[in-house]
């Protein structure tokens, strides 16, 4: 059910998810607090913000500390590379070995979380090395479960089935489930412009219409956004990516104990080039080739997201692409034929080439 929230509280959400440092979230998540009315409707949104608030209020400690010593300590956030960010948890001692089979990485780590490259086809994918999963840590265990929020995806990797079913079950008690929900919709946010809120089906909408995501989007103060639904959505879906409560992570999980799960991607340990493209397929990205008229496509694709349409990578190659864009040829795919003639909400699969005009 869709929680029912006054419009100041709305308001002060909006103002959170605008908040650019942890200091300003931080107070914008207390605000938000405080105006959320306290009922059985609200308590697991009560629950889920006073989490993250004390995960956020640890975030500005660790800053502070950082900041006092010359920067001196583990660094707990890596900036993304590649075509995707996958952290690495569970066995220590597997973990390590995997990171120097898949990467440029080719020694044990002194300090961790470490970043490697994995080549896989015409692109890299970035892996992240973390600190070993101490449960009873719990300062250490947050920057870990920090990490894999923030990531496009994780590589479980474990000896056995009960070492990956307490991982399981600690990441669903932390916000991270790894069970694909029946539909996503990601809203993208216009910082300029009047152009509404336009509504992309790749899926369908359940229980609702799109005059119902407007005004439920419109309530926070969201006037101009384009908004992609794929697979089966309701509005209580499109509540969670407002609130982002529970976040999916993608998964593959690495054993040696071979045993199968419905939420995750199971590869033995020997098989290596399966694991590859396993890990590959979970990001639930496609490769893009641009080219110019009359000249060959660029050698190296970029990567989008599934789902992805011509704008979208405009938009990525320049802004200039999509504010003048009129519009595009297609050769892959996603074309009827060779070379068609194709609008900006045109969606793209792995391997096309797109030829922009402006």
């Amino acid at each position: 059910m869709v929680t029912n929230l006054p419009a100041e509280a709305k308001a002060k959400w909006i103002k959170y998810m605008d908040a650019k440092t942890t200091e300003d979230k931080i107070k914008a998540l207390q605000e938000f607090l405080s105006a959320v009315p306290k009922h059985k409707g609200t308590e697991n949104l009560v629950y889920w913000a006073k989490r993250r608030l004390a995960e956020l209020k640890e975030e500005a400690q660790l800053e502070k500390r950082k900041s006092s010593s010359l920067g001196k300590g583990l660094q707990f956030f890596v900036e993304k590379e590649g075509a995707g960010q996958v952290v690495i948890i569970g066995d220590n001692d597997l973990k390590n070995t995997l990171m120097k089979k898949l990467t440029n990485v080719k020694n044990d780590p002194e300090d961790l979380p470490v970043p490697g490259m994995m080549n896989y086809l015409d692109v890299q994918i970035q892996l992240i090395n973390t600190p070993p999963l101490i449960f009873e840590a719990r300062s250490l265990i947050g920057r870990i479960l920090g990490l894999a929020k923030n990531a496009d995806e994780l590589l479980i990797v474990v000896r056995d089935k009960q070492t990956f079913d307490n991982i399981k079950s600690y990441l669903e008690s932390n916000g991270i489930t790894l069970r694909k929900p029946r539909g996503k919709i990601v809203i993208d946010r216009v910082r300029q412009g009047n152009t509404g809120i336009r509504i992309v089906l790749m899926g369908k909408l359940v229980n609702t219409t799109e005059a119902e995501v407007r005004k439920y989007l419109e309530g926070f103060g969201i006037k101009n956004a384009l908004v992609k639904v794929f697979g089966e959505v309701s509005l209580d879906d499109v509540e969670r990516e407002v609130f982002q409560t529970t976040i999916y992570k993608p998964s593959v999980t690495v054993t040696l104990e071979d045993f199968s799960d419905p939420d995750t991607i199971v590869v033995n340990w020997n098989n290596i080039d399966k694991l590859k493209e396993s890990i590959f397929k979970a990001l639930d990205v496609i490769r893009v080739y641009t080219k110019e008229p009359g000249s060959k496509p660029s050698g190296e694709p970029l990567v989008v997201k599934r789902g992805s349409t011509v704008i979208d990578v405009a938009r990525k190659l320049h802004n200039e692409f999509a504010e003048q864009f009129k519009y595009a040829k297609i050769w892959g795919k996603s074309a009827k034929f060779p070379g068609q003639k194709v609008g900006a909400d045109h969606v793209l699969e792995d391997g096309d080439v797109v030829e922009i005009h402006t």
